[in-house]
């Protein structure tokens, strides 16, 4: 592995307006990288090798002239497989997508660009996005970097797993259930959904509709909150900006080590204490509490996309009613995974029957967004888990019902349409990476971001001492 690959996307840019290295070599030692790793994680399925080459030789040729340049110029990024990169495959892993081509950039993607980075390829994912773990018809199953035999999530996990490999410095992904937060937990990275709606879904396969684009997040993803931080503010069409962690000072952090049913493990609970712990070494105030209604809030957030979710299934599978993959599937014929098909299955059915007992996703989240805007005040955050444990063994959501069994610990702030940042924060006995998310009400996501530069910082000054 090349030091190279070890390096921010941040502390890349700077050394390569710095000319002390090129972006060709940079470039080439993340290509080598992948190259190395991808055997065995199939993290990266389409590659854009030779056109990253190019684009490197501009970008130094330009450093050359003295030309002004963007906040990452010459860094290489990769992109998550329903995210639009111009003449470029973007299937979202589905069969009936496997032909289609992007005739022009996500505006996310075009705006990394716009800023000097560099697309070296596209990412794994579930069918559809639409599953817990990463594997999919079309391009198989993605394994985690640091333990084969452990799943990277999803449905991010193709993004999570090249980023913890180093054969990207950053990437983007999208989060509508935890998609992004998850596996940055299980592979030991960070990763930042915004609040819904902050960054533009044009270009994003499917794009969600109604009550879905309430629930839905497209974020960046790096092995720091400085690199997330930077890409989320040029992805939204702003200079990146330093984030100030002195304005924590006096405010709430509130916390918890489970999400009110399924108890989480030791570590985890660890982890939830010694974010904590940093934070209130910033003059954070702690509170012990938590929001009821995140308590199985997997109910709401099904009960949310009863409207919607079957165009989704229509636009999404290429061929209708939820029947028709059922049936090819039975037939074995199926165009998607059966992880994508279980997933579809508890939330088609599952809202279907929520809906027939009552249950209003728009009530579950107000009464969510009250509670939360009561516990944490202004401007303060949450720290909790995002799962119970470090990372299972693959199948681990067809085992344990997955959809319905831990749902809740990820979805809660996808109801609320909060920011989350799951930010690393230890390494289980199994030597496994173990995260927390930080959550701040809707459009606080500045103070999300600080609260995680402020527990890296800590971490950072306990290894010193």
């Amino acid at each position: 592995m090349s030091a190279l690959t070890a390096l921010s996307a941040l502390t890349l840019a700077d050394k390569i307006q710095r000319r002390e290295v090129s972006a060709v070599e940079v470039v080439e030692a993340h290509i080598a990288r992948i190259v190395e790793s991808n055997p065995s994680t199939n993290a990266v399925v389409r590659y854009n090798f030779d056109g990253a080459r190019r684009e490197a030789e501009v970008a130094d040729a330009l450093i050359e002239t003295r030309t002004p340049v963007g906040p990452f110029h010459g860094v290489p990024f990769t992109v998550k497989d329903c995210l639009d990169v111009e003449g470029m495959g973007s299937s979202c892993g589905l069969v009936s997508r496997r032909t289609h081509r992007a005739t022009a950039d996500a505006v996310v993607v075009a705006r990394m660009r716009e800023a000097g980075a560099i697309v070296l390829g596209k990412t794994n994912l579930p069918d559809n996005c639409w599953a817990q773990e990463t594997d999919s018809l079309l391009f198989g199953r993605t394994n985690n970097p640091l333990d084969v035999t452990r799943t990277v999530g999803g449905s991010s996990g193709g993004e999570a797993a090249v980023i913890a490999a180093h054969g990207s410095p950053m990437g983007i992904g999208t989060d509508i259930a935890g998609s992004i937060r998850l596996p940055a937990h299980f592979t030991g990275i960070v990763g930042f959904r915004p609040t819904s709606g902050t960054l533009s879904e044009i270009g994003n396969w499917p794009a969600p509709e109604g009550r879905l684009s309430e629930l839905e997040a497209i974020g960046p993803m790096a092995r720091n909150v400085g690199d997330v931080a930077a890409a989320f503010d040029v992805m939204r069409g702003a200079a990146p900006e330093l984030l100030e962690t002195t304005s924590l000072r006096g405010r709430r952090v509130a916390f918890w080590s489970d999400d009110g049913v399924i108890t989480s493990d030791a570590g985890v609970h660890q982890a939830v204490t010694t974010a904590v712990n940093a934070l209130v070494s910033f003059g954070m105030v702690p509170v012990a509490s938590a929001p009821s209604a995140r308590r199985l809030a997997g109910l709401g957030w099904t009960a949310m996309i009863a409207d919607d979710e079957r165009a989704s299934i229509a636009r999404g599978f290429g061929n209708g009613e939820l029947w028709n993959p059922l049936r090819e599937c039975l037939r074995g014929e199926s165009r998607v995974s059966s992880g994508a098909l279980l997933y579809w299955c508890s939330s088609h059915y599952g809202s279907r029957l929520l809906r027939a007992l009552g249950v209003d996703g728009l009530k579950w989240r107000k009464r969510l967004l009250t509670q939360l805007t009561e516990l944490l005040g202004e401007g303060g955050v949450a720290v909790c888990p995002i799962f119970p444990t470090p990372a299972p063994t693959h199948g681990w959501s067809m085992r344990t019902l997955g959809p319905v069994s831990t749902l809740s610990y990820q979805v809660w702030v996808n109801l609320a349409g909060s920011p989350g940042l799951t930010v690393p924060i230890r390494r289980s006995r199994g030597e496994l990476p173990i995260g927390v998310q930080i959550v701040g009400l809707p459009g606080a996501d500045r103070d999300v971001l600080a609260a995680g530069q402020a527990i890296e910082q800590a971490l950072a000054q306990g290894e010193r001492t």
